[in-house]
């Protein structure tokens, strides 16, 4: 009985070895990338965003390409493909016979396209972590003659499908200083995009933000309108947003609450260096007539640069500037400015 328990328990264990070799050699990356110098790398296809190709290979290494090093690519897998006119196809990809061109295999139609005009590459029905990405970062500055401390902390994460874009970020700076009361300044906001034709979308934005210096404690806003993007290339992208906003505004003089409402005007630009070292340069404004308060307007300013230290790590420098023309709170400041610098971490 003992021997025929150890045999029995051998086949199990060499069914099971089998079993577990089939599945591995199913699960193997197909999708097959040639670069310009000739080079063949066999993984699978991530995804394009920015001029750069996330692509995990057969050992499990992930690994970034440029996209103007890449010859053609072969997948049999799902993918959305969107050219910098704003046009989108959906189908599996294979290599052209027209050289700088790559080929979208439509279930009824094929479709041709220039390799340099692709703007982005999304697998479809991939899981929330494979599309999910964003930064955190944080700075910390002191300066003993002035016995002025700062701390910055800040991060995002942004969600992509085929029929929409949300981004949660989260930006906080807390000044001490010697003989003046501690400042803080906290902003939390989520955004919403829906893609409409022609690089058109919908949008809508929550946030709610603190202002010491501008004597705001709490404003929650609430709004949203259409946008549509004017540039999308491979290493630069530029949006404009014009809508309505709702404002509810609590002084830090003052119990009473203050509602407004607001147009709401909003253009940012973003420029990509995917050449070592990575570059990124972010700026953004939004503007904030008001219409329940005819002659009031304020202005957030935002510039930022990042630049890689080394793999997904980032020196950031950032610059922010607020306007308020007519501040609620008595003996407020018009107006409130940074230049902060912190390390950032890119997932």
């Amino acid at each position: 009985m003992l021997c025929y328990s150890i045999t029995s328990s051998k086949s199990l264990f060499t069914s099971i070895l089998i079993l577990l070799i089939n599945i591995s050699a199913l699960a193997q990356k197909t999708d097959v990338v040639i670069l310009n110098n000739g080079d063949k790398i066999t993984g699978e296809v991530k995804y394009l965003r920015v001029g750069i190709l996330t692509y995990k290979t057969d050992n499990m290494e992930t690994v970034e390409i440029q996209w103007n090093k890449i010859k053609s690519i072969e997948t049999k897998n799902f993918f959305e493909v969107e050219v910098s006119d704003g046009r989108v196809f959906y189908g599996s990809i294979s290599p052209s016979h027209d050289e700088g061109m790559m080929t979208v295999n439509g279930v009824t139609i094929d479709h041709n396209l220039f390799m340099k005009y692709i703007a982005r590459i999304n697998r479809i029905k991939e899981s929330f972590w494979d599309i999910l990405d964003g930064y955190i970062k944080l700075g910390f500055s002191f300066t003993k003659a002035s016995q002025v401390g700062q701390l910055s902390l800040g991060g995002s994460a942004k969600y992509r499908t085929k029929i929409y874009f949300s981004e949660l970020s989260l930006n906080s700076v807390i000044t001490t200083t010697e003989k003046e009361p501690t400042s803080s300044k906290n902003d939390l906001s989520l955004s919403y995009q829906f893609n409409l034709a022609n690089e058109w979308f919908a949008a809508g934005i929550a946030s709610l933000q603190e202002n010491s210096e501008l004597g705001i404690k709490l404003r929650t806003s609430l709004g949203g309108g259409l946008g549509n993007n004017f540039i999308q290339s491979q290493n630069q992208w530029l949006y404009t947003l014009a809508g309505l906003s709702i404002n509810r505004e609590v002084k830090t003089d003052q119990s009473e609450a203050i509602f407004n409402v607001e147009a709401l005007i909003n253009a940012q630009y973003q420029l990509f260096k995917y050449d070592h070292p990575k570059a990124n340069f972010l700026t953004y404004i939004y503007v904030f007539p008001s219409l329940s308060d005819l002659g009031r307007y304020r202005f957030n300013y935002n510039a930022q640069l990042s630049w890689e230290i080394f793999l997904d790590f980032y020196w950031d420098l950032t610059f922010y500037f607020e306007y308020d023309n007519s501040p609620q709170t008595e003996n407020s400041s018009q107006s409130d400015y940074r230049i902060d610098t912190s390390i950032k971490y890119e997932f």
